[in-house]
């Protein structure tokens, strides 16, 4: 009987393919550090970790060098907003969304959401981003490039009344189409999986999250809202119902099913503890609530009080990239920065939120390195200044977070298939997305009227 080194997990049989690298950071239970170390794929899924010098089982070997590590998990984002990249700037969140983006939204086909979403979806995979959870309108639309593009996607059909597209676009509808595209898609798990995406407590009636937890918890289906983002938005709803957005959304329903929180920069110790007991996870968004001046989340005591967190880029048009790096670099800084404390969310804290953390929030096996998990891998290029040096594991760690970015991801694979490669990416042309995109916008913005 052959021993195997101890460090390494196998499951499976001898078939598959195995990675070698300079470096393997699994985001795994004990977020091990393994220099060189191997990770075998069979499928979809991952079926081994360990070090390079164990032998493994895999039918072809592939030394790739670098740091391999779990692709990026975008817990929250609106990538066909590639259209209304960086429009409105400048705008507090109602003004945004009333006068400039609902606008233009009101005037968008379903091919005007599929460029924009093989845009976002290749700027995601170049960054390193293998999941995203994406709320947005003509959902079949983003289903459908998300499968083209080929990287993991929850689609959550957003659900509210669409000022100016009339009966097309009143909530009703949007909730009937998102039940029927739940349905539709059921087979494409776990690439692509439909959520339920109600926009907001402020922006749906009563009826309308009352409606939104009865087809949730029909269809089994994640609900995933925007939740206290402005404090403007705390005062419109304790306005109107005599409380919280939490407190409404607990009301009707809504938390009773599995819910995905955006945002979540107002909550009161009451509304942490009702997400506490309901189990709702949150997905933190740095960098556009900066930019459009909402606050700063306190995430560090989310995850002090033991909810699930991830990080979301949200839209391209309110941050104004699909760069997960930026924001799990600024999650950790804004965090000390508000409690005066540089121990607030730790380097390996950080790493989590964009990796393990989102993909638990999500509830996607992924964002780790570890057998049974889907083999969704990033490769990082280890030559250049950014790794110089790395006298330990812990400074590794650091530099991914403070010093890396997305410009040193070269290769990703989604479920074992390779989508980038050599900083290209493989399932979407680029240029004709780039073109189409910058001519719809146009039309969009009404400033002609093609195509």
């Amino acid at each position: 009987m052959t021993r195997r080194p101890s460090g390494g997990t196998r499951a499976g049989g001898a078939d598959g393919v195995r990675y070698v690298a300079d470096v393997v950071v699994t985001m795994d239970a004990r977020a091990r550090v393994l220099r060189p170390g191997a990770v075998e794929v069979n499928g979809d899924r991952i079926s081994w970790v360990g070090p390079a010098s164990e032998h493994g089982a895999a039918e072809r070997e592939i030394v790739v060098g670098g740091l391999l590590m779990p692709g990026l998990v975008n817990a929250h984002g609106h990538s066909p907003m590639t259209l209304f990249r960086s429009a409105g700037d400048g705008l507090p969140l109602e003004r945004w969304l009333a006068d400039v983006i609902w606008p233009r939204e009101a005037r968008l086909r379903a091919d005007d959401v599929a460029w924009g979403m093989r845009l976002g979806a290749a700027e995601l995979l170049r960054n390193g981003v293998t999941s995203t959870c994406e709320l947005y309108l003509h959902p079949r639309a983003v289903a459908d490039a998300a499968l083209e593009a080929g990287i993991r996607c929850i689609v959550a059909p957003g659900v509210f009344d669409l000022a100016g597209a009339g009966p097309e676009g009143s909530w009703r509808r949007l909730l009937d189409e998102a039940a029927r595209l739940h349905d539709e898609l059921r087979g494409h798990e776990p690439v692509l999986s439909v959520a339920i995406g109600p926009h907001a407590a402020y922006t749906l009636p009563e009826e309308g999250l009352l409606a939104v937890a009865k087809v949730a918890a029909e269809l089994e289906a994640l609900v995933h809202i925007h939740v206290a983002e402005t404090r403007a938005e705390g005062r419109l709803v304790d306005a109107r119902y005599g409380c919280s957005a939490p407190e409404l959304l607990a009301r009707t329903g809504v938390l009773d099913c599995r819910v995905l929180a955006a945002h979540c920069v107002w909550l009161s110790e009451s509304d942490v503890d009702l997400f506490q007991r309901h189990d709702v996870a949150v997905a933190h968004c740095p960098q556009s609530n900066g930019k459009l001046g909402s606050g700063m989340a306190p995430v560090d005591e989310m995850l002090g009080r033991g909810l699930r967190v991830g990080i979301g880029t949200d839209g391209p048009a309110s941050n104004d990239n699909l760069d997960l790096w930026e924001e799990m670099r600024l999650a950790p800084l804004l965090a000390r920065a508000r409690r005066a404390d540089p121990g607030a969310l730790s380097t390996l804290d950080a790493l989590a939120l964009a990796t393990r953390g989102g993909a638990d929030a999500l509830g996607v096996p992924a964002g780790r390195l570890a057998v049974g998990a889907l083999a969704d891998i990033i490769r990082l290029d280890l030559d250049d200044p950014a790794f110089v040096p790395a006298l330990s594991d812990e400074d590794l760690l650091a530099h991914l977070v403070w010093a890396a970015s997305s410009r040193l991801v070269t290769d990703v694979w989604v479920g074992g298939r390779q989508v980038v490669a050599g900083r290209r990416c493989l399932t979407v042309d680029e240029e004709a997305a780039r073109h189409e995109v910058a001519l719809r916008a146009r039309r969009l913005a009404g400033l002609d009227t093609g195509p």
